[in-house]
């Protein structure tokens, strides 16, 4: 009994020097391998690719990650783009990643830091699993801006990197296994542990298509667009061209937020106006109208703001209200305190609050 015991007590420490050492060597991993040392300018470039069962690609997606800045950008890449004459499938059946790498490396300058590969199956199966684990209740909505991307996956993104976010560091540590067995890539767990520690900071989130042109039937990059798309990457941020108006769009219809804030961003994002969209019901007096408070009350931006509308909403009327008469003020107090106790603050801060009604 007494060597029972003790054989016991030997396993249960070598037990707990297992568990110690794993849990704290990615730690001192991270310790040795600087930010600098992993990723340049504190900025990761990921070269993604979807594939099918048979291992051939479906859709590329370049993926920048600034730490600094706490931005995220994913460009949405064709798999017909030709660069330098040749298909990216021709290039990738030939010389695999490396090959699309140098490909894009050498029109876009710049220089991957890691590449992963994915089959929906998947992807799909990694998320299955990491849904079915509890994760803390959202505080905050990720900060996520669409261009001409599906809402569908952007929705996908942004549940994703707000779930992997939300983990507890041992919570982490132990989807690495289940992360290394579903994808094919050369993100390791010192990489890992970093990037799931920079989700926790909740990054914006720029989804957008890559630029193409159609040259006699050839997809190639637009060169008229090879500055800002190294803006872009540079950066890892959406270089918006600005308009004289700002303004913010809230939900004042039957549509659910998430329908409300995918179809606004999508209908809006694509022409650079400066706004912001809020997706929650703010106006339960006004509640299906199409309204336009004058937050900033200048003759020549009124005129702006209506072609602006007119061209987005033709079939719609929009009504007006100057914060210069006292009822439209107590509407506004009333939207900007709504809109405050759903975590969308600073409203006010524009030209135009504009309800967008049915």
């Amino acid at each position: 009994m007494k060597y029972m015991l003790v054989s016991l007590s030997v396993i249960s420490t070598a037990i707990s020097i297992l568990i110690a050492s794993m849990t704290l060597y990615p730690f001192f991993e991270i310790g040795f391998n600087s930010l600098s040392e992993q990723y340049p300018n504190s900025k990761a470039y990921v070269l993604s690719i979807m594939v099918n069962s048979s291992n051939s690609p479906l859709r590329f997606y370049i993926v920048g990650m600034d730490f600094t800045t706490k931005n995220i950008v994913i460009f949405d890449i064709p798999n017909n783009l030709s660069i330098n004459g040749e298909h990216l499938n021709s290039i990738y059946a030939k010389n695999g990643v490396e090959g699309i790498e140098k490909s894009f490396s050498s029109i876009l300058k710049i220089n991957f830091t890691d590449f992963f590969i994915f089959s929906g199956t998947k992807a799909n199966e990694f998320i299955n699993k990491l849904n079915q684990k509890p994760t803390k209740k959202n505080i905050k909505n990720q900060d996520v801006e669409y261009s001409s991307f599906e809402s569908e996956k952007a929705y996908r993104v942004e549940n994703l990197i707000s779930t992997i976010g939300e983990r507890d560091v041992l919570s982490v540590l132990g989807l690495y296994p289940l992360f290394s067995q579903n994808f094919n890539t050369s993100i390791e767990i010192s990489k890992f542990l970093r990037m799931t520690k920079f989700f926790k900071k909740r990054p914006k989130i720029f989804l957008l298509s890559y630029p193409v042109a159609n040259s006699n039937g050839v997809i190639k990059t637009d060169k008229t667009k090879l500055s800002d798309l190294s803006i872009e990457l540079q950066n890892c941020t959406f270089l918006q061209k600005r308009t004289s108006v700002r303004f913010t769009l809230i939900n004042n219809s039957d549509l659910l937020s998430t329908t409300f804030s995918y179809t606004t961003w999508n209908k809006w994002s694509k022409k650079g106006y400066d706004f912001r969209v809020v997706p929650m019901i703010c106006s339960y007096s006004l509640l299906g109208e199409n309204v336009v408070l004058e937050i900033k009350n200048e003759l020549w931006k009124d005129e702006e703001m209506k072609k602006i509308l007119n061209s987005f909403y033709p079939h719609r009327r929009f009504k007006f209200l100057s914060l210069n008469e006292k009822n439209n003020l107590e509407i506004y107090y009333d939207i900007e305190q709504i809109a405050a106790v759903n975590r969308y603050y600073d409203i006010g801060k524009t030209d135009f609050i504009i309800l967008v009604g049915n």
